[in-house]
């Protein structure tokens, strides 16, 4: 393994959650489509399925407003929603706009710590507003943020300022109880003054809210979006990275319908989706650079199973490569893992069955199946629903295939048919169901046929 690439290669593959990359994000991500117009100053509402990228999108965002060793081009703070039932319409509104504030008030200080020159170079007056600025708004807990800019920042200059910045006392610029509107006009225009473009509040962490407290977070959003004053405002930008479950709601938002806020879908091409699971193959390896040809001989075969069963999302490809990494370094990682290896590590590490039983779609692994008739989806279900068993084949047949409620024991029993005349039927119907849900239906992975026994269902959630 190369120099300097012990940290990247620790997280390549292991937890598959941007947040939780930290080196491994800046040389791994793709730019998506209409990235230039997510970097613009328009606000924006990005959708995506879990697992399509929108947080490593959002940290890619930051750190091109916000080089580590470089200027920054924006002021980027991150506010996660905290929905609470008794905050609705304008009170919601003003709360997210103070959280919001209160974070730009830190982030702009840990700004001049880095780069205290920024803040000099300033005119005066541009000082002066920064100063009152900071003052008013960064109020949680100003012992432990100075505490942490001294430890993370360093320089004596840097922390020197910051200090003075919370302890000495501000001119008055703005008095108490202006609106919200003209503080945040008032911090944009300042930072313009400094060569920034403006605000940037990014917006995301949704999914915990969605299982515990939907209605109130549809709420929240809806009078966000809905508050056009927000987003007339010059220098000020609001970007959202939303699941898609809620994008009825801030559709129907003023924001979206008049068009201040525009509406995005993270969607990726096959080729990217590639491009995306080689980086992460190369870091998890220690190399610059790698393709799925240096991972395995049958490449063209492993492309062919990310794009069947990896699904439209980054992380979808990289749970399903993972096994054949895993497999690569396991050999010694000298050369490409050979056909035989590669068709191990489908057998032993199929993408996994999993059937919604409320909507009636099926999926293996991140990919939905379609093209399933009502009968090889009767079938498929009702394997589904008793997949901790063997099924024989006669109830299979009767209460799955033919839908009966029960089924007929004897000849005089309601529906009965004699086994010659239905068991090649199944045998087709079950044909067919391979065709469409196994990687080789000669040799499959979920529906099998123990003779004498009945069929089983494996490999399911």
């Amino acid at each position: 393994m190369e120099p300097g690439y012990h940290s990247i290669s620790a997280e390549a593959f292991d937890a598959l959650s941007a947040e939780r990359e930290p080196h491994l994000q800046p040389v791994a991500f793709v730019e998506p489509p209409q990235y230039a117009a997510y970097a613009s100053m328009r606000s924006f509402v990005v959708f995506g399925d879990g697992g399509s990228g929108k947080t490593a999108l959002r940290l890619a965002l930051t750190r091109h407003a916000m080089p580590e060793h470089a200027l920054p081009t924006c002021l980027v703070v991150h506010w996660q929603p905290e929905p609470l039932e008794e905050n609705k319409g304008s009170p919601a509104v003003r709360l997210f706009v103070r959280q919001a504030l209160e974070a730009c008030a830190a982030t702009l200080l840990t700004i001049f710590a880095r780069h205290p020159h920024l803040f000099h170079h300033a005119p005066p007056t541009a000082q002066m507003a920064a100063h009152w600025f900071v003052q008013t708004f960064a109020s949680q807990d100003r012992r432990h943020l100075l505490a942490v800019i001294e430890e993370e920042i360093g320089s004596a200059e840097g922390v020197s300022l910051s200090h003075r910045l919370i302890t000495d006392p501000a001119s008055p610029v703005l008095h108490a109880g202006v609106a919200e509107q003209r503080i945040i006009a008032l911090l944009t225009t300042t930072l313009q003054r400094m060569g920034m473009r403006g605000v940037w509040v990014m917006v995301d962490g949704f999914e915990p809210w969605l299982r515990s407290a939907e209605s109130a977070l549809s709420d929240l959003l809806l009078a966000i979006l809905s508050t056009l004053e927000l987003f007339d405002l010059n220098g000020f930008a609001i970007k959202m990275f939303a699941p898609r479950s809620l994008e009825p709601v801030i559709a129907r938002s003023w924001g979206a319908i008049k068009g201040r806020v525009d509406l995005y879908t993270l969607s990726w091409t096959p080729d990217q989706l590639t491009l995306i699971t080689e980086r992460h193959i190369a870091a998890k390896i220690g190399k610059p650079q790698a393709t799925l040809r240096d991972l395995c001989v049958a490449d063209d075969e492993v492309r062919t199973w990310l794009q069947r069963y990896g699904g439209g999302t980054p992380r979808g490809w990289l749970k399903l490569i993972r096994p054949l990494v895993d497999a690569f370094l396991t050999s010694g990682a000298s050369q490409p893992l050979s056909h035989d290896a590669w068709r191990m590590v489908q057998r032993t590490h199929p993408p996994r069955l999993f059937i919604d039983l409320a909507t009636d779609r099926v999926f293996i692994g991140d990919a939905e199946i379609s093209g399933l008739q009502p009968r090889p989806y009767r079938l498929l279900r009702y394997l589904y629903e008793n997949r901790t068993r063997r099924v024989p084949r006669s109830e299979l047949y009767y209460r799955a295939y033919q839908g009966l409620a029960e089924e007929p024991r004897a000849h005089n029993d309601r529906g009965w048919e004699d086994p010659a005349d239905w068991n090649n039927v199944l045998d087709n119907a079950l044909l067919r169901l391979r065709k469409i849900i196994e990687p080789d239906p000669h040799h499959p992975v979920y529906i099998l046929t123990d003779r004498g026994w009945g069929v089983k269902l494996e490999n399911a959630l």
